[in-house]
């Protein structure tokens, strides 16, 4: 499993970024309603194929994030 701090999402369309360690920026999709992602989350995923494009899939928040996390875009 892959490691990176969520920099966006949205709730609404359950869509958005994380950074890995590398420093790649990785799109994913919330596909259930239990977890709701935070900027700053620490969670792990898998790389996985969605609509012929690579995306983070099996997403786990790993650590919960308490405060405001500086993003450098």
């Amino acid at each position: 499993m892959r490691k990176g701090i969520v920099l966006s999402y949205n709730h609404v369309v359950k869509y958005g970024f994380i950074k890995d360690l590398n420093g790649q920026k990785i799109r994913f999709y919330n596909e259930g309603d239990l977890i709701i992602f935070i900027v700053g989350d620490l969670v792990q995923f898998a790389i996985g194929v969605i609509k012929n494009r690579a995306c983070a899939v099996n997403v786990i928040v790993a650590c919960r994030s308490r405060n405001k996390v500086k993003r450098d875009n």
